[in-house]
C-alpha cells in the first residue's frame, strides 16, 4: 500500500529543531479503508504521532469504502494524537462515506471539512 502524504509548513521561520505545532501533515486516503487495510493505516498514522506529529488532516476524497475498522483505525489514531495535545481531522468525505459516518455521530469526535482548506485553516487558528 502507498500513502501520499504532504507537509504544509505554517511558518516560513526555518528552524533547526523541527516544531510541529507549525507543520500540518496531510494524507490522502486510498480507496478503501476496511480490515485489509486499517493495520498498515494505524502503523502509518501511529509513526507519525509517535514521530511528534499534532496535525493530521485526512483527505477522503478518494475513499469508496470504509468498514468497521477502518472507523476504529481513525478514533484509535485521533485518540493517541489528543494524548499528545494534537488532533486528527477530516476533509472531502463523499455523501456515502458521510452517511456511515453520520450513523455512528463520529462529527461529536473528529472534527470533518468541506475542503481541505477549510481543515488547513482549523489547525492555524487553534494552539495545540
Amino acid at each position: 500500500m502507498s500513502f501520499e502524504i504532504e507537509l504544509l509548513n505554517l511558518s516560513l521561520i526555518n528552524k533547526e529543531n523541527v516544531d510541529y505545532d507549525m507543520i500540518i501533515f496531510y494524507m490522502n486516503y486510498p480507496e478503501k479503508i476496511d480490515i485489509d487495510t486499517s493495520r498498515e493505516i494505524m502503523l502509518f498514522l501511529t509513526t507519525l504521532i509517535k514521530g511528534g506529529a499534532k496535525k493530521i488532516i485526512v483527505d477522503m476524497k478518494k475513499v469508496t469504502l470504509i468498514d468497521s475498522a477502518g472507523i476504529s483505525t481513525l478514533i484509535s489514531a485521533t485518540k493517541q494524537i489528543r494524548k499528545n495535545n494534537g488532533d486528527l481531522v477530516l476533509s472531502h468525505v463523499n455523501d456515502s462515506i458521510q452517511n456511515i459516518l453520520d450513523i455512528i455521530k463520529i462529527e461529536k469526535f473528529i472534527k470533518i471539512f468541506h475542503t481541505g482548506s477549510d481543515a488547513v485553516q482549523y489547525f492555524r487558528y487553534i494552539q495545540t
